[in-house]
């Protein structure tokens, strides 16, 4: 597919920072640079405070806003679905008409979920990404459905990994037809010069690292729990962990570290930039994601892609990318997760094996190879819309 027209509806965007901001962002730029119109309907404001309706050009892409003044600064405008439909009806009035519109929903995405049966009527094609785990509110799922019969409408259904594709089969007839669409990286950018233990600053220690956000979803509290067991277990200097992030729980991690006499084992430094997170990861051994949560962890690939062994929780997207014991460590609780730090420090050859396994990045996570499932699966739902 070239030069084609791509209307993605999704209610978090940039500026917010997240899986599904992150990953709909660099999708859509691109498209835009591989020569698509793109554009992106969103009611996230571009700063915080500012309300009303607002187009601007981001990094290739058209962005309008639609944007309301609501309590707590959430993403939601009540009338969003109606501002959605009219875009798209002056679009199509104008002979603009969109090739393709990818709607984006996490659990709680009620501009993307309203706005895909107009979609459907106006006889555009409909490509929707499930990017969340979606836990109990598949029964809400269900419930609507037997209400709305959305799992019969002409949509391409996609999700982006295996852990977040079940929940919506189970709920789609005929076998439940689920696209897989992963996040894309450009794996190369991540590629780092690795430094050897001895020469780190953080001596020869093991050195395990996370990015993620400091909040209850990340389980970044019971990591931090799983180093302490494992460090009262080791010699001191075998093991360092370097948890960056930022978030509502991260007071609490300093006090839990200041506590449990952990200041010479763990840094928390805060939010890093992806230029910090690579110098970061250049002298790091082992990412950490802890979280069974994790529809499908950009942050675990960006340490994959540069070169790092992965512990994951064993029913998390990230251990779809894991071969365990071979590219990695799969545990199922915290207990496991403990016993696999105290592993990697203590048995022989095992982490030099995994890092070594760990030199190739996943396959199918470049960008080339993620648009080109993506064309494809417009392509499915533009021959699904004809049909219709």
């Amino acid at each position: 597919m070239s030069g084609v027209r791509i209307t993605h509806v999704s209610d978090t965007y940039l500026p917010l920072l997240g899986g599904i901001e992150a990953q709909v962002s660099r999708l859509a730029a691109q498209q835009a640079a591989a020569g698509h119109q793109v554009e992106v309907l969103t009611t996230t404001p571009a700063r915080p405070g500012a309300h009303g309706v607002s187009t601007a050009v981001e990094d290739g892409v058209t962005v309008h806003r639609i944007a309301a003044r609501v309590p707590g600064g959430w993403p939601i405008h009540p009338r969003s679905t109606a501002h959605v439909t009219t875009h798209l009806r002056a679009a199509i009035a104008r002979g603009e008409r969109p090739d393709v519109v990818h709607l984006h929903m996490g659990v709680l995405a009620p501009t993307a979920q309203a706005a895909l049966r107009p979609v459907t009527r106006l006889g555009l094609p409909a490509v929707l990404t499930v990017h969340s785990v979606w836990g109990g509110a598949s029964r809400l799922f269900a419930a609507a459905d037997v209400v709305t019969g959305w799992s019969r409408w002409p949509v391409r259904w996609s999700a982006v990994s295996e852990l977040t594709a079940e929940p919506l089969r189970q709920l789609l007839p005929d076998g439940g037809d689920v696209a897989i669409l992963p996040n894309g990286l450009d794996l190369e950018s991540w590629r780092v010069p690795r430094t050897e233990r001895g020469n780190r600053p953080e001596g020869s220690a093991v050195h395990v690292v996370a990015a993620a956000r400091f909040a209850p979803r990340k389980r970044m509290l019971p990591l931090l729990a799983a180093v302490a067991s494992a460090a009262g277990r080791l010699p001191a200097g075998a093991l360092f962990v370097t948890l960056a992030g930022d978030g509502p729980q991260r007071t609490a991690a300093r006090r839990f570290v200041a506590e449990h006499g952990l200041r010479d084992v763990v840094s928390l430094p805060g939010r890093l930039t992806a230029t910090e997170l690579k110098r970061l990861y250049a002298r790091a051994d082992v990412f950490a994601a802890p979280s069974s949560d994790e529809a499908f962890g950009i942050a675990a690939l960006e340490a994959q892609a540069s070169g790092l062994t992965v512990i994951a929780h064993s029913r998390s997207g990230v251990a779809e990318r894991v071969v365990d014991g071979a590219t990695g460590l799969l545990v199922p609780d915290d207990a496991a997760l403990t016993e696999a730090l105290v592993r990697l420090a203590t048995e022989p050859g095992l982490l030099d094996r995994l890092l070594a396994a760990a030199t190739t990045p996943p396959s199918g996570m470049g960008w080339s190879e993620v648009l080109a499932v993506t064309d494809r699966t417009y392509a499915e739902a533009a021959a699904l819309a004809a049909r219709r």
